[in-house]
């Protein structure tokens, strides 16, 4: 995988990458070919995330246990580093991610790790399992930020083209995060 300081999907007007997005040679064909797809249904759109380390990860972890309230009963989750752990082995920011899976915002952990909560995916407790890096981790991702009606535009234009468009293996309706979670290959 190689990042892509001058992506051609960087010109897009309907499918717009956000500046602060990295792209990778692994998405940025994809976010180019869905282009067409938006300018076709005049739709515009954002993509709002590409490739993220385990540092960034954290970041959003963070910045949604601020938006949930998590962050007053796990301050720590804003202070600590990717690969700080406590004395019991577990990550000091665990806990709090644990908390906003179990409240229902679906995103990876920095590093696996076990989910230590309840958390309900597809009719399955996935408490106590190892859920693995983000897809984010990889470059093999990116998200499409929901507009006035939240990701039912998107979703409808885009989910449909799962293994149509080369390279869109999957997506993932991120309600609470507001966004359209594109897994590619």
């Amino acid at each position: 995988m190689k990042v892509l300081s001058e992506a051609k999907c960087h010109s897009n007007q309907w499918l717009v990458v956000a500046q602060s997005v990295i792209v990778t040679d692994i998405i940025d064909p994809v976010i180019c070919e869905l282009e067409e797809v938006f300018k076709k249904a005049n739709q515009k759109g954002i993509v709002t995330s590409g490739l993220r380390d385990e540092f960034a990860q954290l970041r959003v972890i963070g910045e949604y246990c601020i938006q949930t309230g998590v962050a007053k009963t796990n301050p720590e989750v804003l202070k600590c580093k990717p690969a700080d752990k406590l004395a019991d082995g577990t990550y000091v920011w665990q806990e709090a991610w644990s908390k906003l899976l179990a409240t229902g915002f679906i995103i990876n952990p920095p590093f696996p790790a076990k989910v230590l909560y309840d958390y309900i995916r597809n009719g399955v407790n996935k408490k106590g399992e190892i859920i693995g890096h983000s897809p984010h981790f990889f470059g093999h991702a990116f998200d499409i930020g929901g507009g006035n009606n939240g990701i039912d535009d998107e979703d409808k234009l885009v989910t449909p083209l799962v293994g149509k468009v080369k390279g869109l293996v999957g997506t993932v309706k991120e309600r609470n995060n507001n966004c359209l979670h594109c897994d590619c290959i």
